[in-house]
């Protein structure tokens, strides 16, 4: 039993199939249990591989696997190429151990912490999942009422160029000086990018359906200058042992960097004109976090 499954519902009944109208739930009866107790919903280049690299080595963690399902997002882009399904089923298999991971994580968890692995909770780590919109939040909640949420912040300028060497560059194989100017500026204007750097708008929409205090916000600088800390934080908010000796020697490494170069002129002057209220909103939200 993990932290949260008294407070959801314990299977699809007819009146939760009803009230869903994205995710397909022709099951009734179908058991919940193994739906996630947390998210790390992102955004891009925020440090969440980092965080997930880092909490799937606790042994009262269980994530999915693969990392990043896109399952929620992709319930509105049904034509799009990597669309799977929409049935709940096919999701809730993400979530429990083969006999080989099982083994796996029992066999690491003895050599490094002298413990069983015995997950205490189930999560996800999709960094798209931050800008989901309201509808789609609505049945992740329905499904789990006691979800909790943990969104990363970046400064929006640095997070913009991060994800768009990312991309541009890194992914594509190509260098700096093969990507035009138009086509950085295109990428920063793109909506979905756009929508990652609206902190405020995407924490509130989240937080009108959590539960009071389901939602943990973490500072990127964080996890260079205080990584130790901000690890144990976030097990205290899952409800997870703190116990210093689940932060490893991952702690204090660089996890999925993109590249690294500083952001020319041209391209920080369009970012901060194309972001200005974006960033007004990330420095009110860094002296509240």
């Amino acid at each position: 039993m993990t932290a949260t499954d008294t407070a959801r519902p314990r299977t699809v009944s007819v009146e939760l199939a009803e009230q869903l109208k994205l995710v397909r739930a022709d099951k009734t009866g179908t058991s919940l249990a193994r739906f996630p107790d947390f998210m790390v919903v992102g955004p891009q280049r925020t440090g969440t591989t980092w965080l997930h690299a880092n909490l799937r080595e606790h042994p009262e963690v269980f994530f999915s696997e693969p990392k990043e399902l896109f399952f929620f997002n992709r319930l509105g882009e049904r034509d799009h190429k990597k669309f799977t399904s929409d049935r709940i089923d096919y999701y809730l298999r993400f979530f429990s151990d083969s006999p080989q991971h099982w083994i796996y994580k029992q066999a690491r968890a003895l050599a490094r912490h002298r413990r069983l692995y015995l997950p205490r909770v189930r999560g996800e780590a999709t960094a798209s999942y931050a800008a989901l919109p309201e509808e789609v939040i609505a049945e992740i909640t329905a499904l789990n009422p006691a979800i909790k949420i943990i969104m990363m912040l970046r400064d929006p300028v640095e997070r913009a160029w991060s994800h768009a060497q990312k991309d541009l560059v890194r992914n594509a194989g190509r260098k700096m000086d093969d990507v035009s100017d138009q086509q950085w500026q295109e990428f920063f204007a793109d909506p979905y990018q756009l929508a990652c750097a609206r902190y405020q708008q995407n924490i509130e929409r989240w937080r009108r359906h959590l539960k009071t205090g389901n939602a943990l916000l973490l500072l990127y600088d964080d996890v260079s200058q205080r990584p130790a800390e901000l690890l144990r934080e976030t097990m205290r908010f899952l409800g997870v042992s703190d116990d210093p000796r689940y932060v490893g020697d991952l702690a204090e490494r660089r996890v999925n960097p993109a590249g690294g170069s500083s952001i020319p002129g041209q391209q920080r002057e369009f970012l901060e004109q194309l972001l200005a209220d974006e960033i007004r909103q990330y420095r009110m939200l860094v002296g509240r976090v």
